[in-house]
């Protein structure tokens, strides 16, 4: 028992040294967890950005398929200062008969990323001002998302379709996703003229 007491009573503890050791320890292990969770919040991060941007691919792949079967008409041209843009003269096809066109503009975010829009305005098409425009795809690698020929004899007019989307904000050229399709305007003229016919053009 009075050993016991003598070392309750005793003044003994660590020295300065010995905190500043445990201390630098203890910080270099915190450290290293932290690098890993960091990292690993970073790879989530990236990973739910890539799969959001490939899936607003597809959906707008979905929805461009269903406008271009519904036009009468398809011409890429530049809408305002968005080049790369087409226009569809959908005429009542759609489910709102007071609808003539609708146009897809690829806005440029940065130099290598562009956002895509789906408007069915008459005039300032896909600007701010815009209260149609619709936000359909994101992390465009270029605006290059439509093409338009001249429509063979005894065809209908095909629009060809080429979404690259990568959500690698470091390196654009990497983890590239791409969709393509060719897609027939169904409500179009078939062409009756050799060998071919000329895009009708949509105001």
């Amino acid at each position: 028992m009075r050993r016991l007491v003598e070392r309750a009573k005793g003044e003994e503890g660590y020295s300065l040294i010995e905190l500043l050791v445990v201390m630098v320890i203890l910080g270099t292990v915190l450290a290293g967890l932290t690098t890993v969770f960091v990292s690993g919040s970073n790879a989530e991060a990236d990973l739910n950005r890539r799969f959001q941007a490939q899936e607003q691919a597809r959906v707008a792949l979905d929805k461009i398929r269903a406008d271009i079967h519904c036009a009468s008409a398809a011409q890429q041209q530049t809408i305002g200062t968005y080049t790369g843009s087409i226009k569809l003269a959908v005429g009542g096809c759609l489910a709102d008969a007071s609808t003539p066109t609708v146009s897809y503009c690829p806005v440029s975010v940065t130099s290598t990323r562009y956002q895509l829009y789906r408007s069915t305005a008459t005039s300032n098409i896909c600007t701010s001002s815009d209260t149609t425009r619709l936000l359909v795809a994101d992390y465009l690698v270029n605006n290059n998302l439509f093409t338009t020929s001249a429509i063979p004899q005894y065809s209908l007019q095909t629009v060809g379709v080429d979404l690259k989307v990568s959500a690698n904000t470091k390196n654009t050229n990497a983890d590239v996703y791409e969709l393509t399709d060719s897609i027939v305007a169904r409500n179009s003229a078939r062409c009756a003229t050799s060998p071919s016919c000329a895009i009708t053009s949509v105001p």
